[in-house]
């Protein structure tokens, strides 16, 4: 392992990224985000701890901070998969299933940010996820419907923040509970409902 403690001048940027990467890659190799140890996540980068601890307070900070970046990635793939799409309606549904199926596909970083006992020296995770780059799509997506008259005339903001916790509660259902025998359909029942209570009438 190496025992560099800093990177090159002007590098300490991607060094940061390459952290993130590491460990939400490493993510998927525990059960819960907390087993991780830093000395682990440290191996993996090919630093030593204190090179960590020049990016990140502390180990609580880092996991969050790792989760957020997947998350992110995430969005930024979506944002660009529904670019063309002109429908509204397709382009939320493609959201939410993307975001269900990032919860399936990464459930240790999905429950550090959303199902986790709050950790008063962490960021706020619901803070975080309403700047994702998720959620700020949807709301875009929201406002142009709210504009072309095809949503009812409330805050976009506050219509996203109904539809995230109605999208995440069939994704913590799905993750905590993946044996039972959920209908396929499940999340675009709960998409119909929702989005029969926003259409204006």
């Amino acid at each position: 392992m190496s025992t560099s403690a800093r990177s090159p001048r002007g590098q300490g940027h991607l060094l940061r990224t390459e952290i993130l990467e590491t460990t939400a890659r490493l993510m998927a190799t525990v059960d819960e985000a907390e087993e991780l140890s830093v000395r682990a996540i440290a191996e993996a980068v090919g630093k030593t701890v204190p090179a960590l601890y020049q990016h990140f307070p502390d180990k609580s900070s880092l996991l969050t901070a790792a989760a957020e970046h997947a998350l992110n990635a995430m969005g930024e793939t979506i944002d660009a998969l529904v670019a063309g799409e002109t429908d509204i309606d397709r382009r939320l549904r493609t959201r939410a299933h993307a975001f269900v199926d990032f919860a399936v596909a990464h459930p240790v970083p999905y429950r550090h940010l959303f199902m986790s006992r709050p950790n008063p020296k962490s960021p706020n995770t619901i803070e975080l996820m309403m700047n994702s780059v998720g959620f700020s799509g949807m709301v875009r997506d929201l406002a142009e419907a709210k504009e072309v008259g095809l949503m009812i005339d409330e805050e976009p903001t506050d219509v996203a923040m109904v539809f995230w916790t109605a999208v995440h509660g069939v994704a913590s259902l799905l993750i905590s509970h993946p044996g039972l025998a959920w209908p396929e359909d499940l999340l675009e029942r709960v998409l119909d409902q929702h989005a029969y209570g926003v259409v204006p009438r």
